[in-house]
């Protein structure tokens, strides 16, 4: 065992567990893929899953994957068609969908003990007083939905309650969140918290149902991590056993945290009955959309501040050669339906032509900005699967060419020198649920290379230039995902094969949610 250190002795189980998950994902992931830097071997891997197994069940988290080892690994992803075209991207996403979850699970583990977001001021905190209050009083309409649909079936039908215990008492609810016998009783006849509880909500009853909100000793109303992992034992299948008021909960959950850029997600089951955690929607980029300026396809636009305190800008020359979407955001980003609605009424397209022909109108005009042919295969491939079908219109929309920073001066006007901005335009942007900015860049010669002719030499300044701005995108909140040109001028069918593999995991990751 030369290359695995177990954890020191007294080490909290959170950190052990998250140290194992991030060693096991890294292992794996290698191993699915290029094999060229694994630190464990095939005995290691399995120590280490065995151990990681066994400290999230200390922490009642549940982590069986369907394997022991690497070999076990292998024989899974063999099975599961992870082996064909595009195979790495799939043994990826199902790495990342098997421990993603987990060490989210973690985190708000971690943060719920050690009280983490306590120190932080306030503002910190995501999830809005606003929200909370929605949460709270939000309960009697999706109890009116429960009762329609159950009527629906001609079942007698019977109030639910809805109560954020569910089946049990609120001391047993509480009693798989908290030590209650370490917390303080806020009545001075008792010495701990279970005392207090059971006399006020056992006993008496004499606690409002929404009591927990307030209560300074559970942070629920104060602090977001705290609160997810609440609103998540709510519907634990222990706690909440019908599967029909989990559902209509999660939704309502979903459809109030997403206005904050949290969500609930299911990370596992029981007995067929799901499991859920809070997670940070995407990551997202700060600050508000105001403008996309993209697909220009000819000579550069000139653009002038029109308002420098609002920020206001202008085209003031060859806007005809580009495209200005300045319509708000909805939560949910730019969506082909939204880019659709705002084409047809630019190009004021009667109402008898159909989506479907307004998408391709649309779609041709984006072509025109694309300027390599493998730009235009990876659209092409983008527009055939999500675009150009009738039952697609909701997908994201792949906006090609946006102008990221601006500067006034063409390049030939600064005599062939980059702009002092960094990278001007990005290939193509995806503006996805909850400030989600995705940015897929194509790489052709002139990325890595100086000149453009066969066996130019490989540039180590232009590489180090490419890597310094895709490192600044991060910092801001941007997915970077890259495209060697020449891995999209293959056999067609495997580059479509390919692409149609990563757009699926891609959107997998960032799913759209109805709000």
């Amino acid at each position: 065992m030369s290359h695995l250190t177990l954890p020191k002795r007294g080490l909290a189980d959170v950190d052990a567990a998250s140290a194992l998950a991030r060693l096991s994902w890294d292992e794996l992931l290698d191993y699915g893929t290029e094999q060229k830097n694994l630190r464990l071997d095939n005995v290691e891997i399995a120590v280490a899953l065995r151990a990681l197994r066994a400290v999230l069940g200390r922490l009642r988290i549940v982590f069986d994957p369907p394997f022991r080892d690497q070999f076990g690994f292998h024989q899974y992803w063999k099975s599961r068609g992870m082996s064909d075209a595009g195979g790495w991207a799939k043994r990826r996403a199902y790495l990342t969908g098997l421990f993603e979850p987990v060490l989210a699970q973690l985190e708000t583990i971690e943060n719920l003990q050690t009280g983490q977001q306590d120190d932080r001021d306030s503002a910190a905190e995501q999830i809005t007083e606003v929200t909370r209050r929605r949460l709270i009083d939000g309960l009697d309409a999706v109890r009116m939905k429960i009762m329609d649909e159950l009527a629906e079936t001609g079942a007698p039908v019977e109030r639910p309650d809805l109560f954020w215990w569910g089946t049990l008492d609120e001391v047993a609810f509480l009693d798989r969140l908290y030590d209650l016998d370490r917390m303080p009783s806020l009545d001075s006849r008792y010495a701990t918290a279970r005392l207090d509880l059971i006399q006020h909500c056992i006993n008496n009853d004499d606690f409002p149902a929404d009591w927990i909100y307030r209560d300074e000793r559970f942070g629920i109303g104060a602090h977001d991590g705290r609160l997810l992992r609440f609103l998540a034992e709510t519907l634990h299948p222990v706690v909440r056993p019908e599967q029909v008021e989990v559902q209509y909960l999660h939704a309502f959950y979903n459809s109030v945290l997403a206005h904050d850029g949290y969500e609930l997600v299911q990370v596992d089951q029981i007995s067929g009955a799901p499991i859920f955690a809070g997670r940070r929607i995407g990551g997202g980029v700060s600050g508000t959309m105001k403008n996309i300026i993209f697909a220009a396809d000819g000579p550069k636009p000139e653009i002038v501040l029109g308002d420098a305190v609002n920020n206001d800008i202008r085209i003031v020359r060859n806007a005809e050669n580009c495209l200005v979407y300045d319509r708000p955001l909805n939560p949910e980003g730019l969506t082909w339906a939204d880019l659709l609605s705002w084409w047809r009424d630019r190009q004021s397209l009667p109402t008898e032509v159909s989506d479907l022909d307004a998408g391709r109108d649309l779609c041709n005009r984006l072509w025109r900005s694309l300027a390599s042919k493998p730009e235009q295969v990876l659209f092409h491939a983008y527009a055939q699967a999500y675009l150009l079908r009738e039952d697609t219109i909701r997908c994201p929309a792949l906006i090609p060419q946006v102008y990221l920073h601006y500067d006034p001066q063409t390049r030939r006007q600064r005599g062939g020198k980059d702009s002092v901005l960094g990278r001007e335009r990005m290939d193509f942007l995806l503006l996805l649920p909850h400030s989600t900015r995705v940015v897929l860049e194509v790489d052709g010669q002139q990325h890595y290379a100086d000149g453009m002719e066969a066996g130019a030499a490989a540039s180590p300044h232009l590489y180090s230039k490419m890597a310094a701005e895709d490192r600044a995108l991060r910092l801001k909140g941007y997915e970077v995902y890259r495209f060697g040109g020449h891995e999209l001028t293959r056999n067609e069918a495997a580059v479509t094969a390919m692409l149609h593999n990563f757009f699926e995991a891609l959107l997998a990751k960032h799913p759209f949610t109805a709000l």
